[in-house]
């Protein structure tokens, strides 16, 4: 107990917050970011899930707005969940990004199941749309379950030329199964300002959706194991 009244120290996980995820467009990988006690403090170590990713996704709670990753520092989110107004930019360093819970399966997911996946980048948010599509065109067949989403490939795009040329790897998610909320529950969260409704804001934020060629899918076979997420 501390002078304050409660305990001050850091729990065995290393915090209270929600762990978090990661997609690395520049190198199409997906990490886990873990928080490891090397006995002089806490460090997060990054995990490389990419060959064994596959994860339950809180769509339905899918915040969008603004968001901005300085280097060193706290992250900036100005979201709204998805279907609301989007707030207005905060400033000339937030980008369009979206933010939402997922549930590793068990091959995957370490000792805290349970993580966000925030981004920004266009490769990133082209991939989650196209899946995010499947998922609008099979959740009133799969009523009280959420996605599971494996990550089937990852494929390089270079944009510019010359010494500006640089590539970023888009990933290709595949909606593989449906499986009960359980303990996948949204974090409450402080919000901006209410904001008139609009209907169904696209995943990036922007007037438009970016181009990725996807077309609505039905619903495919089931390949979520028993034990994945129990």
């Amino acid at each position: 107990m501390s002078i304050f009244g409660f305990s001050t120290e850091a729990p065995a996980g290393g915090g209270d917050f929600t762990p978090i995820c990661k997609y690395d467009a520049r190198a199409g990988r997906i990490f886990r970011m873990d928080r490891v006690d090397d006995g002089t403090g806490f460090q997060t170590v990054p995990v490389d899930i990419t060959s064994t990713f596959k994860a339950q996704v809180d769509f339905e709670n899918v915040e969008v707005g603004w968001i901005h990753f300085p280097v060193g520092s706290i992250p900036s989110f100005v979201l709204v969940p998805r279907g609301q107004q989007l707030p207005a930019k905060p400033s000339e360093m937030h980008k369009n990004g979206i933010r939402f819970l997922l549930k590793l399966a068990r091959d995957c997911a370490g000792d805290r199941p349970i993580r966000e996946i925030a981004g920004t980048s266009r490769a990133f948010l082209s991939g989650i749309e196209a899946v995010f599509e499947q998922y609008l065109a099979a959740k009133d067949a799969n009523p009280g379950t959420l996605p599971v989403i494996m990550l089937e490939k990852t494929v390089p795009v270079t944009s510019g030329s010359g010494q500006r040329s640089s590539t970023n790897y888009h990933p290709t998610f595949k909606l593989v199964g449906w499986a009960p909320r359980g303990d996948l529950q949204p974090v409450p969260k402080a919000q901006p300002a209410a904001q008139p409704a609009q209907a169904q804001a696209p995943l990036n934020g922007s007037g438009a959706p970016p181009a990725t060629g996807s077309q609505r899918a039905q619903a495919p076979a089931q390949t979520v194991s028993p034990g994945d997420f129990g």
